[in-house]
């Protein structure tokens, strides 16, 4: 892991509060704005790329009990299976104030369909309306990267996904970071069928042991190789399986295991302009919320003591990227 900007970026008091009264509001933002937003997010992704393998990264997590923003509560943020997302945070959070209209469970969706596609994959539609929780989702329902095949496709099974969807969603790591090494050494920067080329071709530098065993499943291995000679059924079958995916909107917190599929409620596409009702005047939008990657920038003037009220806390860390 290597430090590529030691900047703290701190919320202002007022964006602390806003994310304290949005929690349970449901995303109304226009589509102009959320093309403003992504391209904001492609500003960044462009000065690190490290940034959009996060973003990714992080939809996977905070949808695996129910697409819900917990992700960036306090609490579960620091845990040992969101390793490598604490730094996403502070980078999201400002989020919060220059775009009051979407939920962070909304914001950390968009700007991983955002990623894949910077990256160089599929184009995953997006559908809005997600809310926020304050409860911190059960510990330990994130798959482990040590755990074996056959668990790993029984804890799918459990939140609705086939041992196929599992080889499909497995693609993700083309772009993966394990405990700071790359899963597809030396091109790890673009989203593409690399992943199953390596797998075929024996190359498993990298990789998991549920990657390896994907080949040891005929049923998966066959699928593997049709990955690996054509890209495009890959990116057909990822658009429609990893949207299915960040669609899981809802789910019973109190649970103690993952959200079930046919528990989940069903989102609603983002909203023409004519379409959407105005809640409030969106604030004007700056070319660039972030400070610039790698740089110190201008150090903030201390805010107000940030209100105890805001689940989602304080975005104060350093910031780290894994490489």
């Amino acid at each position: 892991m290597a430090v590529m900007g030691g900047f703290k970026y701190i919320l202002s008091l007022a964006a602390v509060l806003f994310v304290s009264i949005n929690i349970g509001v449901q995303a109304q933002c226009s589509e102009g704005t959320i093309k403003e937003m992504e391209g904001i997010f492609v500003q960044n992704f462009t000065q690190n790329r490290a940034m959009a393998a996060m973003c990714l990264h992080s939809a996977f997590h905070d949808c695996w009990n129910g697409c819900n923003g917990a992700l960036f509560l306090p609490e579960e943020i620091v845990r040992p299976e969101n390793a490598g997302l604490p730094p996403l945070k502070p980078l999201l959070m400002p989020f919060a104030s220059q775009f009051p209209c979407i939920s962070i469970a909304d914001l950390i969706n968009s700007c991983a369909v955002t990623a894949l596609k910077f990256l160089g994959g599929p184009e995953v539609p997006v559908y809005y309306g997600r809310l926020d929780r304050n409860v911190p989702d059960p510990a330990g329902l994130i798959p482990e990267p040590t755990m074996s095949l056959s668990a790993l496709i029984s804890a799918f099974n459990a939140i609705g996904f086939t041992k196929e969807n599992v080889v499909t969603l497995s693609g993700a790591h083309s772009v993966g970071v394990c405990h700071g090494v790359p899963m597809c050494p030396g091109h790890n920067n673009t989203f593409g069928n690399h992943y199953y080329k390596e797998l075929i071709d024996g190359d498993f530098e990298g990789k998991l042991g549920t990657d390896i065993e994907l080949l040891d499943d005929n049923t998966m291995r066959s699928l593997v190789q049709q990955y690996a000679n054509d890209q495009q059924q890959f990116f057909d079958d990822f658009t429609t399986v990893f949207g299915k995916y960040i669609s899981r909107i809802h789910c019973n917190q109190t649970s103690s295991g993952p959200c079930p599929l046919d528990d989940i409620g069903v989102s609603t596409p983002a909203p023409s302009p004519e379409s959407v009702q105005p809640v409030s005047s969106e604030p004007s939008i700056p070319s660039n919320p972030f400070p610039a990657f790698g740089s110190e920038p201008s150090a903030p003037s201390e805010p107000s003591a940030p209100s105890s009220s805001s689940p989602f806390g304080s975005s104060s860390e350093p910031v780290f990227f894994p490489i």
